[in-house]
């Protein structure tokens, strides 16, 4: 059957911020199999942009500029058909990816939760941001953070957050050529005896705060060597610490001047991101 659309109607952009994990502790492993985690989680700026147009029948068209990424794999995808599937409502949504893949910065779940937000606004569903969380956890442990809108300290599997005050920090991520799949980091986790939780804060210390690691680094240090080596080269320029469970490895530099020296520096297939912190979601800017 035909498709029914206007093809005069406009797509509207939205943007999808990348995140840092700024630390991650592992509490313990639970009954399901997931991880009960702490971690402070900050929006930057580095986007995916997503670009949505509202169809008259009840089609779903997604165009990724990952060619990697299937349709039936695509997390926005999903999205769609969790938050559309019992209305009359299709979408044409092209995506432009800018957040490299695998790389701790939650691109992924970050589309999902930009593209919920932006069809609950302009398809008029109506829905509160605490029933567009509870859709997002069933996409991804971080979607809900996304929709959350603003830095969070982090508990449970990611879907306990609480608000945190963040300096607009400058930082360089740096990212190899490969991606990581967050299950098979958590398959690889051993859990220590002497876990000692921290208490949850409303602002970010950099003195309790700055020096918590991640405590997946050395499961991914271990299993790829290019981000050993990277993590390494990182080092020589500041305290570096990787991002989630991918690839990304960021730190604070010292001036704009250093972040420049870093950039000029880096080693090859590497790619370096100069951001900035932000305070909230770009969504919560133009709602």
């Amino acid at each position: 059957m035909k498709a029914n659309i206007n093809l005069d109607l406009p797509f509207t952009k939205f943007l999808a911020p990348a995140k840092l994990n700024l630390f991650l502790k592992i509490k313990d492993k639970r009954v399901d199999g997931y991880h009960n985690l702490q971690s402070v989680f900050q929006f930057v700026n580095l986007y995916d942009e997503i670009f949505i147009r509202i169809r008259d029948d009840n089609q779903i068209n997604i165009k990724n500029s990952n060619p990697l990424i299937s349709k039936e794999n695509d997390i926005v995808y999903k999205a769609c058909k969790l938050l559309l599937d019992k209305t009359p409502i299709g979408v044409d949504i092209e995506i432009i990816k800018k957040i490299p893949i695998g790389a701790g910065l939650g691109g992924g779940s970050s589309d999902a939760a930009t593209t919920l937000m932006a069809l609950n606004k302009i398809c008029h569903l109506g829905l509160s941001k605490h029933k567009l969380m509870q859709i997002g956890i069933k996409l991804g442990a971080d979607v809900p953070f996304f929709i959350f809108g603003e830095n969070a300290w982090v508990e449970g599997i990611g879907d306990q957050l609480f608000p945190i005050s963040i300096p607009e920090f400058h930082y360089v991520v740096a990212v190899p050529d490969i991606a990581i799949s967050t299950g098979s980091i958590f398959t690889s986790f051993k859990l220590t005896k002497n876990v000692n939780p921290l208490k949850i804060a409303s602002s970010f210390d950099l003195k309790k705060h700055e020096f918590i690691d991640n405590d997946l680094e050395d499961i991914v240090i271990k299993k790829f060597l290019s981000v050993s080596l990277l993590m390494d080269w990182m080092k020589r320029f500041g305290y570096a610490k990787m991002s989630g469970s991918g690839s990304g490895i960021f730190l604070r530099p010292k001036n704009n001047i250093q972040s420049q020296e870093i950039k000029r520096l880096k080693p090859e297939n590497i790619e370096i991101y100069a951001v900035k912190g932000l305070s909230v979601h770009p969504f919560y800017l133009t709602d």
